[in-house]
């Protein structure tokens, strides 16, 4: 069994968390690829296989701390996987549609497609989880 006693159970503080990490991340999403506010300038040039790698390796881990970050502060109420899922959806959206207006980034399909695959992947890995665990004879 999977205990976490170590993290914060205060409902104020883990929405406090979500509500930060969700600003980085717009923030991540959103900024010059060039001169960053948060992490590290986008490598330079055309797109190749290792920059490529790289970029789409932040979308991977920031929108399954995401899922898994929300998931965990909605935990009290009904549904929060949904909510979790449907959060991390919206996000992506909104985020890739206004890439476009920063003057060195643009939308990108296949950025899209990560958010929602990385999305949708780990709720099926939650809910995976949450049954097995449901049914489990211990």
């Amino acid at each position: 069994m999977l205990k976490l006693t170590w993290l914060p159970q205060n409902p104020l503080v883990r929405q406090i968390i979500a509500l930060a990490y969700t600003a980085v991340l717009t923030v991540a999403l959103l900024q010059s690829s060039s001169h960053p506010y948060v992490g590290p300038p986008a490598p330079p040039g055309a797109p190749d296989p290792g920059r490529e790698l790289f970029l789409t390796s932040g979308h991977i881990i920031g929108f399954t701390l995401l899922v898994l970050l929300w998931w965990w502060v909605l935990s009290p109420w009904p549904r929060p996987l949904l909510i979790a899922v449907l959060i991390a959806l919206l996000l992506g959206t909104i985020t890739e549609i206004l890439q476009s207006l920063v003057p060195d980034r643009s939308s990108n399909l296949f950025d899209l497609a990560t958010n929602y695959i990385v999305t949708l992947a780990v709720a099926w890995i939650i809910h995976t989880y949450r049954v097995r665990k449901a049914n489990s004879p211990l």
